[in-house]
């Protein structure tokens, strides 16, 4: 059967509520899928971001990739190992795995979901480069933390839905529209705000400041850790 062939079988298949099963091949959802996975795929009437979806793409490439958001009735996919972002309509979904040989599929979290879009992005800085991608402090981070799980540790962001209000290079307002808050930060708030403007690691974020300030990291690290905790209460910061 040709894989034209195929995908129609499987669409009218999945469309009509029977579970359809399909072996893994590649590597693009590594770790969380490998090679010869037997997947379960059921056609769903709604998809939720961190779904693992089955879906035709371009020339009828049949690909299994996360979701990573839903937008205008378009579904935008990502490979957790690759770097391009597909998106595609729901009459081009087969249907989301519901279990990988039997089992559940494991829980995403929210974590992976962000950093997968923001690796997405840094490749399309890097005008499609993987190399050059893979150097980034992003991706590096993405692969210690998700790709090979090495360490839990606490990764933090500026918070985006905040108004920042800068009057000059010292003084930066920050308001809360959900609070009412407003915060107020100099210029060493300033620095530590725009190094948190990609998602970094305590250690990644004291290396980018050491760098600026020409300190070791031993001698600011107290002090940036109480300015990660008071920001983060305030939700100037956000943990991922």
């Amino acid at each position: 059967m040709d894989s034209a062939l195929l995908q129609k079988v499987l669409m009218a298949q999945a469309r009509a509520g029977r579970a359809v099963e399909l072996p893994v091949t590649g590597v693009s959802m590594n770790p969380t899928l490998q090679e010869g996975d037997v997947l379960t795929v059921r056609s769903q009437p709604d998809y939720a971001a961190g779904d693992i979806l089955v879906f035709t793409y371009k020339e009828g490439e049949l690909l299994v990739h996360r979701l990573l958001r839903e937008e205008a009735g378009r579904y935008y996919c990502k490979g957790d190992n690759a770097f391009r972002l597909e998106d595609v309509t729901a009459d081009q979904i087969v249907g989301r795995v519901v279990a990988v040989g039997g089992r559940e599929p494991p829980p995403c979290s929210q974590r992976l979901i962000i950093l997968s879009h923001l690796v997405n992005r840094a490749f399309v800085k890097c005008r499609y480069d993987v190399e050059k991608t893979k150097r980034t402090a992003l991706y590096r981070l993405y692969d210690k933390t998700i790709l090979r799980n090495e360490e839990t540790t606490m990764i933090y962001r500026k918070n985006e839905e905040m108004q920042y209000i800068q009057a000059d290079e010292s003084s930066l307002a920050v308001f809360d529209p959900e609070s009412g808050d407003t915060h107020f930060f100099d210029e060493v708030g300033i620095q530590i705000l725009n190094s948190l403007s990609e998602p970094c690691e305590l250690d990644g974020l004291l290396e980018k400041l050491c760098e600026i300030y020409d300190a070791a990291p031993e001698d600011i690290r107290t002090d940036v850790e109480e300015f990660l905790r008071e920001t983060v209460e305030k939700k100037v910061v956000l943990t991922l």
